[in-house]
């Protein structure tokens, strides 16, 4: 999970058109959703570069990190059904666009049988910082980061139930992710040992830097930043 900034897009006019008291979503006419996926894909995708079709480089989960294109799905924060939040069934900012699984993520928060939650206790992306919550550990695995506030572990601890961020297959995808790189980097770390601390930190900006549209980069970055 990262942060994301929704100031970057501007959402379809045609989505104040509709009204939660008469209209549900599937009343959303495919010229305003195409518009509206294409507000989120600026939001979340490399600006300048990624697509309103996703068909470039860079467009990932909100909440998993994963590489996402047709399978991504609008997703709302809040759920839109008559027996919560239903008003916000039309509102830009209750809106992300997350990967397709049905393990985690929004399919996974949604589902008939999940536990009760309150998405007051939720790490929000557009608003909360995630990696004040979160530390995605070399291994896969994501824990609450230490010292918290109690009010901030409780956040993060249900942000990782809710969404299932601990399931074994994101878990394996992110070390999966990091393998592929971690073999790279810590030749070349032992390579640059004898560079001064200054410099040695330059060098892990730089690579945090370069990959920071990677699938699962905020695993690949948490590694990095050890290594300084």
């Amino acid at each position: 999970m990262h942060k994301l900034d929704r100031t970057l897009a501007t959402p379809p006019e045609s989505l104040s058109d509709y009204d939660y008291r008469t209209q549900t979503w599937k009343d959303l006419a495919p010229d305003c959703k195409k518009a509206l996926r294409a507000a989120l894909v600026e939001m979340q995708g490399i600006p300048g570069v990624t697509t309103p079709d996703a068909d470039e480089y860079g467009l990932r989960c909100a909440y998993c990190e994963c590489a996402i294109y047709d399978a991504g799905h609008i997703e709302h924060f809040r759920r839109k059904n008559r027996s919560h939040f239903p008003e916000l069934t039309f509102v830009w900012h209750n809106l992300f666009l997350a990967c397709g699984s049905q393990n985690n993520c929004g399919h996974y928060k949604d589902r008939p049988e999940a536990a009760p939650y309150n998405p007051d206790h939720l790490i929000k992306p557009d608003i909360h910082d995630p990696e004040h919550y979160l530390y995605f550990h070399s291994s896969g695995q994501v824990w609450p980061l230490e010292g918290l506030s109690e009010n901030d572990k409780r956040c993060a601890e249900e942000t990782i139930r809710v969404f299932g961020l601990d399931s074994n297959v994101l878990s394996g995808a992110r070390r999966s992710a990091l393998s592929i790189y971690r073999n790279k980097i810590l030749e070349e770390l032992n390579e640059i040992s004898e560079w001064s601390e200054s410099d040695r930190v330059d060098y892990l900006m730089e690579e945090i830097e370069a990959t920071r549209w990677d699938p699962y980069a905020t695993t690949i970055k948490h590694f990095l930043q050890k290594q300084s």
